[in-house]
């Protein structure tokens, strides 16, 4: 089969940029996301608070910004990846200073960032390069953890298009477990649900839509936040079963996702964050698609390509468990090295609408189309 085909090409080796062209209708590329770790800048905003740990004061001056953007534009290169969510950001400017490092600069990357209103400063942003466009405008979509609060990073939901194909991209990072897994479960459910209208409405127009949900969840896959508010499964016929596309007794449709992230918590593929506090390890980035991403029409998710990314220059072993390199101080010393996770990543199959010599009417849309 060409999906099979494609992907051993990509084993072989791939491309410079991270895209296959295997015929002139269709593409195989890579989508990613990572939790940068408190990427800050060295300067002062008066207007966030949450940057006073990241000051030259703090010994957060401008050589080690620097080696730290380094150090990430490294792993990004390692990628291989054409499309990057992030998180723990703090702002545009460190996106820019990202994509402008050596590594990176060559490959013509854009951003897409909108300023959150969390308490720690701390926003989503998404990165990408040809083959992919932006297909329309970003949207911030806040999250009520409780009685009107949303300081928090909200949902970043971004319309995307790739070799002519539309795809919507929504990236998360839901609250930290900070007071506790169980006392802060309602504040991920809260995000959770909002992610989940944010799909319901593009799955109400066109129940095929390719949508691909990825981010640092703060909740494993087995977590109900996932599970039963996001309805993101670990099985694969569940989701691409006739019934699952079938309107409620309300008549609305919310159908289950498909969450190949279960696969982080096993094999070679541990975990994606290491908490060194009880050596345990999670698997809170996740990728997750709509049925509309498993069929073989438009975008497809190539079999087996979900994966953890921990190449051993990301690492630093203890206690015989490979966990991420951090970029922090601790115990009075720096460690200068990536991040507290590891990021995740894909492989997409796209169909191209239209090949050369077709037209296409509509009568003959099928996915997409909305």
């Amino acid at each position: 089969m060409c999906i099979s085909l494609c992907y051993l090409l990509l084993l072989l080796g791939g491309s410079p940029d991270g895209a296959i062209s295997t015929s002139s209708d269709q593409v195989v590329t890579s989508i990613a996301f990572w939790n940068l770790e408190n990427l800050f800048d060295y300067e002062d905003d008066p207007e966030n608070p949450g940057d006073d740990e990241f000051l030259p004061d703090k010994e957060w001056d401008q050589d080690r910004y620097s080696r730290k953007l380094a150090h990430l534009a490294r792993a990004v290169d390692s990628l291989d990846t054409n499309l990057l969510a992030v998180c723990e950001v703090e702002n545009r400017r460190v996106l820019e200073d990202l994509v402008s490092q050596a590594a990176l600069e060559p490959d013509g990357w854009s951003i897409v960032h909108i300023d959150s209103p969390d308490h720690r400063g701390i926003d989503l942003a998404l990165l990408y390069r040809a083959p992919f466009q932006l297909g329309g405008p970003a949207e911030l979509h806040p999250i009520d953890m409780g009685g009107g609060n949303i300081a928090t990073r909200g949902i970043l939901e971004v319309p995307m298009k790739v070799a002519g194909a539309p795809i919507v991209v929504v990236v998360n990072h839901w609250p930290s477990r900070y007071g506790g897994a169980t006392e802060s479960a309602p504040k991920r459910a809260a995000a959770a649900s909002t992610a989940r209208k944010i799909i319901d409405r593009h799955l109400e127009q066109n129940p095929l839509a390719d949508i691909v949900i990825v981010g640092d969840l703060n909740d494993d896959p087995w977590d109900a936040s996932v599970l039963r508010v996001l309805k993101a499964v670990r099985e694969q016929r569940t989701v691409e079963h006739p019934y699952n596309l079938s309107p409620a007794q309300d008549g609305k449709l919310s159908p289950r996702l498909w969450n190949p992230s279960w696969a982080f918590a096993s094999g070679s593929d541990i975990g994606t964050y290491y908490y060194w506090n009880d050596w345990t390890w999670n698997c809170f980035d996740q990728i997750i698609v709509s049925p509309g991403m498993l069929d073989s029409d438009g975008i497809s998710l190539v079999k087996g390509s979900v994966a953890v990314h921990h190449p051993e220059f990301m690492t630093d072993s203890v206690k015989n468990a490979s966990r991420p390199a951090r970029f922090r101080k601790f115990r009075g010393n720096w460690e200068e090295g990536y991040s507290d996770h590891f990021p995740v990543k894909a492989k997409i199959q796209i169909e191209s609408p239209n090949p050369p010599g077709t037209t296409t009417t509509p009568g003959d849309r099928k996915k997409g189309e909305e």
